[in-house]
Order: structure tokens, then sequence, then C-alpha cells
């Protein structure tokens, strides 16, 4: 079959826009790189230009969503000023607004990722931005008093914040309720209660115990 005439000129973006397009009309990534190609009217090789596979089209879509969340927050003038619960609460709260804006995309997507062992390949560089910014709050709470250091443990508080964000995001494609208000109180609700944990709190009573059995064994 010969390949179709181009149409419109070919970009990373324009790429991205049509692969996107195709998987939410047909619920489901294309059978092969060569049809998708061939329906847009492009050779297959210039497809391997821009992307090696359909995954490192999602894995940039995540990507650029956790991105365009990172610099939003970052342009509040009043950012730098919130403490370390108040920056993490500003960070959900615009994710789920960018969120919005490929709904459709992140319920098709999401069902099935969060719960698998290893994050899932698209999801990569959308993880590794999150627990960059999430260290820069852990840093930020202990040297604040919000969080509470510990030998061992707060190296890995990061992890922690990004099982957190996986249950937001998880709720709020669940989520039904108007303007989504049932997400925001779940923000709100998830992020005090890791403060309470992470602070001086039952986590180190948990600690403690653990010690003791562990010592006496």
């Amino acid at each position: 079959m010969a390949t179709k005439t181009r149409k419109i000129k070919i970009t990373p973006e324009k790429i991205q826009e049509m692969y996107l397009r195709y998987l939410l009309t047909e619920g489901k990534q294309p059978n092969s790189v060569f049809q998708f190609t061939d329906d847009i009217g492009i050779a297959e090789a210039e497809f391997y230009n821009y992307f090696s596979s359909f995954d490192s089209i999602e894995n940039g879509v995540w990507e650029g969503l956790l991105i365009e969340t990172l610099e939003a927050i970052e342009n509040d003038a009043n950012f730098e000023s919130f403490n370390a619960r108040e920056k993490l609460l500003s960070f959900y709260y615009t994710h789920i607004e960018i969120l919005k804006a490929k709904r459709s995309f992140v319920q098709l997507r999401w069902a099935g990722m969060k719960d698998v062992v290893r994050t899932p390949e698209v999801l990569k560089s959308y993880r590794e931005h999150f627990l960059k910014f999430a260290k820069r709050i852990v840093v930020q709470g202990i040297n604040g008093d919000e969080i509470k250091e510990r030998a061992f443990i707060s190296e890995r508080y990061n992890q922690a914040f990004w099982f957190q964000l996986t249950f937001v995001v998880d709720f709020w494609v669940k989520d039904s309720s108007k303007d989504f208000d049932r997400t925001d109180a779940a923000i709100e609700k998830a992020v005090n209660f890791s403060f309470e944990l992470l602070g001086e709190s039952s986590l180190d009573r948990a600690i403690d115990l653990f010690k003791f059995l562990w010592q006496t064994k």
C-alpha cells in the first residue's frame, strides 16, 4: 500500500497529538507503528526520528503533565513563602487542574498502572520528576521541623510521597463529584496525615516497638 500523501508538517508534538486522538478514539494503541504512520501519512522511519515506541510517546505525555505542574507552581509569586506542607498541597491541587485537560487519556491509561510492583515504563520520567520535587519538600520539611529526620528512613520519604501521588491520581480518576470536590478533600486529608505521620508521631512509637520486638526475638 502506498503511503498517504502528507497534508501537514510532522513534528513530535503533532505525532503525539495524532497518537492521542487514535488512542482515545479506538480505546487502544495502534496495532503497529507501520499502521499508525501509514494512517497519518508519514514513513515509518520518520516516526523513529522522534519516538522509539508508542510507550515512549505516552512517557512524554505523562512527563509533560508533571513538568507543566512544576512550572505552574514555581511561577506562583507566593509559592516560595509556603512551608513544606503548603507546597505539597499546592502541587496536588495544581496537578489535578493540569490533568483535567487530558482526563480522558488519564482515565483510559491509569487503570491498573498504580498497582503494579514496578513503575510502568510510561510513568518512569513522570515518577523521576516527582521524586526530585518531593525530595526538596522533605528537605524543607526537615529544616522547618515539619518532618522528623530518621536514620535510614528519611532518605525514602520522597518515595512515600510517590505512593501518595498515585493515591491522589487514582482517587481523582474515580471521582464523580461536582468539580471533583471529594478529590480536594482527599488531598487535604492525605497531606495532613502524611505530615503528622512523618513528624513527631505514632511512627516513632511504631519504630520503637519494631526495634524492641526485633531485639527480643
